[in-house]
C-alpha cells in the first residue's frame, strides 16, 4: 500500500510545483520520505534486475550517465537519478515520478547516483547487485570532515554490495576494498599517467612527494592513453581507442570505470562495442557544456567542486588559450567553508592572468590566486553581471564553477546562448 500511497502523493507535489512555480526536483521525494520511510527500500526492491549504486567524491554524475547508455544500448530497461539530485528525497522523487500510478516501476534495473554519506543508508534499505566506488578525496569539511569518514561511508556502502568495483589507483579504496570476502574489481590507469591523477595522498603531499603509498590493485580496465578527445583502454589485457564526446582527462579515468562495471553486468557484451558506444556518451549539463553568443563568444562551463576536481579541471583547461572564469559560491550545497581553495595546485595557471572571479567568494578567489602570483584581471561577485561581460567578447571563455554557481550560469546561458552540441 506504502508503494501506492507514495507514489501518488510523488506525483501530485510534483504536479503542484509545476503549476504554482514550474519546477521542484527533491521536494516530492521529502513529502514522500516524511510521510513513508520505507518507501525507497520498497520500491527499489521490486525491480528483477537490482539495485547498482554509483557513488565518491567526484565524477558521480558523468559516470552514471555513462553506465546508463551502456546498458540501454545493450536492450535494458534502466531508471535512474538523472536529475543528479542524490540524497535520497532525490532519489524517492525519481521512484515516485517514473513508477506507474500502482506503484509498479516498469524497468529491469535501478543505476542511480548515490552522495557517500547517503550511500551507508540506503544500503540498510536494499543491498545492491553492484555498487561502483568511483574515489575518495577531501570534500565539504563542513558536511564530512576529513577524506577518513569520506571513506568511512565508502566502506560501510560497499560491504553491503554483492559486487564491487573501485578505483586501483584509490589508495584508501583499495584499502577498503581489501578485505572483502566478494568479488572487487579494479579500474584504473597506466602507471605512466599517474601524475595526471593525483590520489589524496599526493594532493596532501610536502613539495610533491608521497613517503607511503598503499599498492595499487591489478586493473581490469585500465586507461593507458589519450591524446585530445581520443582514448585508449586495455580491457582485460586487449587495447581499444574511442573519440569521446566527453572533454577533460578525468572524464576518460570515469569512462574507465563505467567500461568496469558494464563488463561485468553484461558478461557477454563484446567489449569492443562497449568503447564505441562510450564514444557516444553526451555531456552531462554542466560538466563541460559549450555555448555560443550571437556574436561568436564560445562558453564552456565546467564543475569544479574540492581540491581534487579543480586541480583535475586545471589540468585539462589552465594552460589552454581560452579566456578563464572562476566563479565561486558558498551556499549549502556548495560547503560554507571554502578553505579547500588553499590545497588546489594553481600552477597551471603559472605566468598566465584569469580574466575575472566571480560568485559570492570572487574577492576569496582573487586573493587565493595572488598568493601564487597569479594576476586578475576583474572581480565581479554578481554571476549574471559576470556572465554579460563575457557577451560582448569575443574568442573562447572557460569558466570553472562550484555546484551553486554552475546552476546559476547554466540556466542563464540556456536562456541567452545557442548550445553547441
Amino acid at each position: 500500500m506504502q508503494k501506492f500511497l507514495g507514489t501518488v502523493v510523488g506525483k501530485s507535489v510534483k504536479a503542484g510545483l509545476a503549476y504554482r512555480r514550474g519546477g521542484g526536483q527533491a521536494l516530492p521525494g521529502l513529502v514522500v520520505e516524511k510521510l513513508f520511510p520505507n518507501y525507497v527500500g520498497a520500491m527499489l526492491s521490486n525491480l528483477p534486475e537490482g539495485v547498482v549504486i554509483i557513488t565518491g567524491t567526484n565524477g558521480k554524475t558523468t559516470t552514471t550517465k555513462m553506465v546508463v547508455h551502456l546498458l540501454k544500448a545493450n536492450g535494458k530497461k534502466v531508471l535512474t537519478n538523472s536529475t543528479g539530485s542524490n540524497l535520497t528525497r532525490g532519489i524517492a522523487s525519481s521512484l515516485s515520478q517514473h513508477a506507474k500510478v500502482t506503484g509498479k516501476l516498469p524497468y529491469d534495473m535501478a543505476v542511480l547516483e548515490v552522495d557517500e554519506a547517503t550511500a551507508r543508508r540506503l544500503v540498510k534499505q536494499v543491498k545492491p547487485k553492484w555498487t561502483l566506488a568511483l574515489n575518495a578525496s577531501r570534500d565539504q569539511l563542513d558536511r564530512y570532515g576529513e577524506v577518513d569518514t569520506v571513506v568511512s561511508y565508502i566502506k560501510a556502502a560497499i560491504a553491503e554490495s554483492e559486487g564491487v568495483i573501485t578505483n586501483a589507483g584509490d589508495p584508501k579504496l583499495v584499502a577498503a576494498a581489501g578485505n572483502l570476502k566478494k568479488q572487487v574489481t579494479y579500474f584504473g590507469f597506466a602507471e605512466k599517467l599517474r601524475k595526471y591523477f593525483p590520489s589524496d595522498y599526493d594532493l596532501a603531499a610536502v613539495n610533491g612527494s608521497v613517503k607511503t603509498r598503499e599498492k595499487s590493485a591489478k586493473a581490469y580496465v585500465e586507461l593507458v592513453g589519450f591524446n585530445g578527445q581520443e582514448a585508449a583502454y586495455q580491457i582485460n589485457g586487449r587495447r581499444y581507442k574511442a573519440d569521446l564526446k566527453l572533454s577533460g582527462q578525468h572524464n576518460f579515468l570515469n569512462g574507465a570505470a563505467a567500461l568496469a562495471l558494464a563488463c561485468r553486468m553484461l558478461p557477454d557484451a563484446d567489449p569492443k562495442n562497449l568503447v564505441e558506444e562510450l564514444a557516444r556518451v553526451p555531456l552531462a549539463f554542466g560538466r563541460g557544456e559549450k555555448y555560443k553568443f550571437k556574436n561568436g563568444a564560445i562558453v564552456e562551463l565546467v564543475l569544479v567542486k574540492n581540491p581534487a576536481s579543480f586541480t583535475q579541471a586545471l589540468a585539462s583547461y589552465g594552460s589552454s588559450k581560452t579566456n578563464l572564469t572562476i566563479a565561486i559560491n558558498d551556499n549549502i550545497a556548495d560547503g560554507r567553508d571554502v578553505s579547500w581553495l588553499w590545497d588546489v595546485n594553481f600552477e597551471p595557471l603559472a605566468s598566465q592572468k584569469v580574466a575575472m572571479t566571480s560568485g559570492s567568494r570572487a574577492a576569496d578567489m582573487a586573493l587565493r590566486l595572488r598568493y601564487d602570483d597569479i594576476n586578475v584581471g576583474k572581480i565581479e561577485p554578481d554571476l549574471i553581471k559576470a556572465l554579460g561581460s563575457l557577451n560582448i567578447q569575443s574568442g573562447e571563455h572557460v569558466i570553472l564553477a562550484t555546484y551553486t554557481a554552475m546552476l546559476r550560469l547554466y540556466a542563464k546561458l540556456s536562456k541567452s546562448a545557442e548550445k553547441i552540441e
